[in-house]
């Protein structure tokens, strides 16, 4: 028979956002504890026992959460930051063999090349489903450990998306990190990112 805690914690699992008011603290322990309690077990009978569940949720989920977010600061302080500018982002119908692509990647039914504005020029542009021009590249270089470490692309798209940054395209390769945002993003980007890697 599952627990109350494994209940609790399967429901707050699946709601990211609870996870982290919980780590935070800033949550009506009460008001949670009698939603959760409606909702997982029919009535309020184990109101009490959920909400002590919620409290040392919390606290555990917060001692995680430090110690990760050490090691992905840690990371990204060993980590350095390109940009290229001048970079377009083109869905083609097919592969185009005739361009050098500064990176691509392929799913099922499209391939999304990124390149520079002089490889775009080139294309013709009956081979393409849309394209995106005036846009820049940065590139993130990250030791080895990156793939070791849980959340640092997260920790990144999250930094830059709580500042209203939109990324345009984002492909990891090994240790590197390529995100594409717009020329009008691109130097509050190199701020936000640069904070975090220095």
């Amino acid at each position: 028979m599952t627990s109350t805690s494994e209940l609790v914690w399967l429901y707050i699992k699946q709601r990211p956002f609870l996870k982290e008011i919980l780590r935070e603290g800033t949550v009506n322990y009460s008001a949670l504890a009698r939603k959760i309690t409606i909702e997982v077990f029919g009535d309020i009978k184990k109101q009490n026992a959920v909400k002590m569940a919620l409290v040392r949720m919390g606290k555990q989920i917060d001692e995680v959460h430090e110690a990760l977010e050490e090691k992905i600061l840690d990371l990204l302080k060993k980590s350095s930051i390109t940009i290229k500018s001048k970079v377009v982002v083109a869905i083609a119908k097919r592969e185009i063999e005739e361009i050098k692509p500064l990176s691509y990647a392929r799913s099922g039914n499209h391939i999304t090349y990124i390149v520079s504005q002089s490889e775009f020029d080139r294309i013709p542009k009956k081979l393409l489903w849309k394209s995106e021009e005036n846009l820049n590249l940065i590139i993130i270089e990250s030791p080895e450990d990156l793939e070791d470490i849980p959340g640092v692309i997260a920790h990144i798209l999250d930094s830059l998306a709580s500042e209203g940054i939109n990324v345009v395209e984002f492909i990891s390769c090994y240790t590197d990190t390529i995100l594409v945002v717009r020329q009008a993003d691109t130097a509050r980007a190199y701020h936000i990112l640069s904070t975090i890697t220095d």
